[in-house]
């Protein structure tokens, strides 16, 4: 597939990045496809919460088009890195801390529990972008502190992670546990919500 016609609007130099995930140009400038089954509750589903992510306030790509007859939603196409190959090269900024937190507290806020795990995030010209299209209705034991925090520092969970993803770890970042704990803990008190 080389060109689509999504809302009228030809695109072209479609590329399959993911499975039902691509990017496409459209009068010179690129944007991400995300395709679904139209018609379907899935399909449903996936409009809801790209519209309801972005309304919101929480930092993703922007939501430009939704085509429910060929089952497309056209969103900015986000040039960046994701946090989970950031971490897997060095420790996070606190920049990186300070925004995820205020995407934690705007989704928390608007009813909606994000997917924390690091490789739905990406960090692109200093600023982090929820890259996942979708959320579940807010679950406190889901919570970003509660289940997931430990997965965005150098922690044996993090580690489990990584091997999950078939990503190699370097063991030697590893700190100890109480200076581990510590760093959360300070983070946690300085940007949460």
């Amino acid at each position: 597939m080389n060109q689509i016609k999504i809302k009228h609007r030809l695109f072209e130099n479609v590329v399959e990045m993911e499975e039902n995930v691509f990017s496409a140009t459209y009068k010179g400038k690129k944007y991400t496809l995300l395709k679904f089954e139209p018609y379907t509750t899935d399909g449903d589903e996936i409009c809801f919460s790209c519209k309801r992510i972005f309304s919101a306030g929480i930092k993703a790509p922007k939501l430009k088009w939704i085509d429910k007859k060929l089952g497309y939603i056209v969103r900015e196409y986000v040039e960046g890195e994701s946090v989970m190959d950031l971490i897997m090269k060095d420790n996070l900024s606190e920049e990186i801390y300070k925004q995820l937190f205020l995407n934690a507290y705007l989704a928390k806020m608007n009813g909606m529990t994000l997917n924390y795990e690091p490789d739905k995030w990406l960090f692109a010209n200093g600023v982090l972008y929820y890259v996942y299209p979708h959320f579940i209705i807010y679950n406190e034991a889901k919570d970003l502190v509660k289940s997931y925090l430990r997965l965005w520092f150098i922690t044996k969970e993090l580690l489990q992670f990584a091997s999950k993803l078939g990503l190699e770890f370097d063991k030697t970042r590893m700190k100890d546990e109480y200076t581990t704990n510590k760093e959360i803990v300070l983070m946690t008190c300085k940007y949460y919500k």
